[in-house]
């Protein structure tokens, strides 16, 4: 025994050396999953299988950069996990947020993205937020038909159960709901905003109508019986017409819906892209609150991941979401600005008019043999790192833009005409 001995230390040595070296040279284990893909015409998909990459070797769906859980667990969903549509999410939601980190890594080319460690996702939480200690108790209050991105944080030092967690993007579950109970007559239809969007121009017409109709009415001798008289009666009519329609139109939402409201946020691709966004942009737009600029420079990358001008389109047993016009055009309000316009496609289809009025104006200088005056994408994500969670459509994401096109374009003057035309045509004065 003692002369075998140093010999048995080495092989021990040996094999343990041997195990590492397997162990290393197994790395991640790809595996095939189907997975929805959207029809390049119209608003159909079908299921495809793809290959899911950087999975860990112990047939859950957690790998190098994503952890997909189940509503509060820690652990990862399996894949023989006893619900086959759980599953299905989960390779959805995986396969689609590494074609998102793959364009912030390959083609934005943010260090920010390159930084981040893993990242931990929710499937079916009914749970909301609670910023001091994670979860709510899902007895109090539940979330449907949604998707969050959630900040880093943790419990407070008074807290006796001491908690931390890292940025987490949660799928809540799908629930098809009457859309009738869903309208809280807040006039988020076409007819109201539009009307919003008019009031302006025309009272202001209307108020130097009455100041003049006023005048003359003070000097004329029977002023009852004039036209001017009846001239004013016509105006103050035409102001309480547009004051009792922008009212009336409040409870037109229904009129706008679909009968019933579901969406499985988890399985429509330009969400996943959208909150993967959330999470690309957070160093500087903290995710703690929903306002148009955040949302809609995360469309705006959505969109450019998908290459759809109608995103977030209606998909058949999976949503019945309205979709996002990229080439809206809408106009300038400052109606826009409210937070419960943040689901508004205006700040995209700013953003995108941008983008086509560079992508020719690129063209023309590379028929001239001159390079791109910029990487209209690059010009965007710059202008994301000027901007943070509390900023305002018409003077800080336009300053930004312009900001950013001043340091990176390679003829800024020309480059800031060009997104000065666009402001224009978008009603910014």
């Amino acid at each position: 025994m003692i002369t075998r001995q140093p010999f048995l230390n080495k092989l021990g040595l040996i094999l343990l050396f041997t195990s590492s070296v397997a162990s290393a040279q197994v790395g991640t284990c790809p595996k095939d999953f189907n997975v929805v893909e959207r029809n390049p015409k119209g608003s159909g998909f079908t299921f495809q299988s793809r290959t899911l990459e950087d999975l860990n070797c112990d047939d859950t769906f957690e790998g190098k950069y994503f952890k997909i859980v189940h509503g509060t667990n820690s652990k990862p969903i399996h894949f023989e996990h006893v619900d086959p549509e759980l599953v299905k999410k989960a390779a959805n939601v995986y396969h689609h947020l590494t074609i998102a980190r793959n364009h912030w890594v390959n083609v934005v080319d943010s260090a920010y993205v390159k930084s981040l460690p893993q990242i931990t996702i929710r499937l079916d939480i009914a749970n909301t937020f609670s910023s001091v200690r994670h979860f709510k108790n899902a007895e109090q209050e539940k979330n449907f038909n949604n998707a969050w991105t959630i900040p880093e944080g943790e419990t407070p030092k008074t807290a006796q159960e001491k908690l931390k967690w890292g940025k987490e993007i949660w799928f809540s579950p799908m629930k098809k709901l009457e859309s009738k109970k869903l309208v809280k007559s807040d006039g988020s239809n076409p007819i109201h905003q539009s009307l919003i969007l008019v009031k302006d121009p025309l009272m202001e017409y209307n108020k130097n109508a009455l100041i003049y109709q006023g005048l003359t009415l003070a000097i004329a001798d029977n002023f009852k019986d004039s036209a001017v008289y009846s001239n004013a009666l016509k105006t103050l009519g035409a102001v309480a017409l547009l004051y009792g329609a922008i009212e009336i139109s409040k409870g037109a939402d229904h009129w706008f819906m679909s009968k019933y409201y579901f969406i499985d946020t988890a399985m429509v691709p330009e969400i996943i892209y959208h909150e993967y966004a959330h999470i690309a942009m957070s160093d500087t737009m903290k995710t703690v609150h929903s306002v148009p600029v955040i949302e809609g420079m995360a469309d705006y990358f959505a969109a450019t991941i998908a290459d759809r001008r109608n995103m977030y389109e209606k998909l058949k047993g999976i949503s019945s979401n309205k979709g996002k016009d990229r080439g809206s055009k809408m106009r300038y309000h400052p109606f826009l600005e409210g937070e419960w316009n943040s689901t508004s496609d205006f700040t995209l289809s700013v953003l995108w008019q941008g983008r086509e009025a560079f992508e020719k104006y690129n063209k023309s200088r590379q028929e001239r043999g001159q390079e791109n005056n910029v990487d209209y994408e690059q010009l965007v994500f710059h202008a994301h790192q000027k901007l943070d969670e509390n900023s305002d459509i018409a003077n800080h994401l336009t300053r930004a833009l312009l900001e950013s096109c001043r340091d990176n374009c390679e003829n800024p003057r020309t480059g800031m005409n060009l997104l000065n035309q666009v402001f224009e045509k978008k009603g910014f004065n």
